[in-house]
């Protein structure tokens, strides 16, 4: 009897999950994995296409998925869970046995005027507004995350005929520890990033014309499609899927959630933050456990952690901040070069951990998480919609 597992988006998480169902060889199994976009966009890359460092920030899905996994270019627009059915945009239909939603993340509501590079669509815009700006032309980056660090340090350098500022409505990368900060502030001082902290751009209106800025890049926080919650299912506050301990929906048996788009109730998992580096040992997990539920086997809680948040600050420069796996900073970073060097290997195995798991269902590890606490599902359904 043929089973088939619907993966919803093609990024970090939902590819991982398609590798690890497809690569296992159940000739049963049939894995169709749904993205409206025709290559993988490496989305840690886009701050360095926008600045034209990257000429492509984009990868042949043919040589990250494994061949068993068939790919439909389209958009969900409806998950009927009663039916097991997906409906496309495009008007199709697809039936399911199990269900991975992993649909990412994109940018955040911006202000007219402005431009986001959470999108590859986006980061293309702002690359050819930058191209075309005259020398002196002020760029200014709004946001105080990774995203826009890295995008203010890699638009400086590749720019330097370009004045850029960074505005944060707090100290940049509050996260990291504070000697890690000391190091970042003077490597973008460096870079000639002008950095203005604590200067919240106004809203509504053109940020433009309050920055004094021809290009206004908006990194200012992400969110995700609605499709969960126009389909009925729970959501938090942020309309992110709510899954239990296991990734699964709780009273949705056949649906998993992975990466940005989803969230694990309760405050055991309020630690892993959208990310790559959570989005991936989610997917893999989510297809582990509707392996595990066709081999009759219980499903085991996800578990998974951080090592260190690695911040490109250009080509050169970096900063490697060392973390506790709950996410939390520790004194020892890494500044410099060999910071630079580290970001860049980080991003280059993303993709040799995806290829991996193509050839071998299970090849992906991932570091543990901090010791959780014994909360049920049904408790940390109850902290979530509280």
């Amino acid at each position: 009897m043929e089973t088939t597992a619907v993966v919803l988006g093609g990024g970090y998480a939902g590819v991982m999950a398609a590798n690890r169902l497809a690569a296992t060889g159940r000739p049963e199994l049939n894995v169709v994995l749904v993205s409206p976009e025709e290559r993988f966009v490496e989305r840690i890359r886009l701050h360095e296409y926008t600045a034209g460092t990257r000429k492509d920030p984009t990868v042949d899905f043919g040589s990250l998925l494994h061949p068993g996994v068939r790919r439909v270019a389209d958009t969900a627009v409806g998950i009927d869970a009663a039916a097991r059915t997906v409906r496309l945009a495009g008007g199709n239909r697809l039936n399911y046995d199990y269900l991975v939603y992993a649909v990412g993340s994109g940018q955040a509501k911006i202000p007219d005027g402005a431009l986001s590079i959470s999108t590859l669509a986006g980061a293309a815009q702002a690359r050819e507004a930058l191209a075309a700006m005259e020398p002196g032309g002020h760029v200014a980056v709004v946001g105080g995350g990774l995203t826009a660090i890295e995008s203010a340090a890699e638009a400086a350098y590749r720019n330097p005929h370009l004045r850029i500022s960074l505005h944060a409505a707090d100290v940049p990368a509050p996260h990291v520890s504070a000697g890690a900060r000391r190091g970042l502030v003077r490597s973008l001082r460096r870079a000639g990033v002008e950095q203005r902290n604590g200067t919240p751009v106004p809203w509504p209106g053109d940020p433009r014309a309050a920055l004094n800025a021809g290009v206004v890049l908006w990194c200012a926080g992400f969110s995700v499609p609605d499709l969960a919650s126009v389909s009925g299912l729970p959501v938090d506050a942020a309309g992110r899927l709510l899954l239990d301990p296991t990734l699964q929906v709780p009273g949705q048996p056949r649906i998993y959630g992975a990466g940005d788009a989803a969230v694990i109730a309760g405050r055991d998992y309020a630690y892993l933050r959208m990310s790559c580096a959570a989005a991936m040992p989610m997917g893999a997990d989510a297809a582990g456990n509707i392996l595990r539920n066709l081999d009759s086997d219980s499903p085991i809680r996800h578990d998974s952690g951080f090592g260190g948040q690695c911040v490109s600050l250009g080509r050169s420069d970096g900063l490697v901040q060392f973390v506790r796996a709950d996410d939390s900073p520790v004194r020892f970073h890494l500044h410099g070069r060999l910071a630079a060097v580290q970001k860049e290997i980080i991003c280059r195995m993303t993709l040799r951990w995806i290829r991996g798991e193509a050839k071998r269902s299970g090849a992906y590890t991932w570091p543990r998480g901090p010791r959780l606490r014994t909360t049920t599902a049904a408790q940390g359904q109850a902290e979530a919609w509280s």
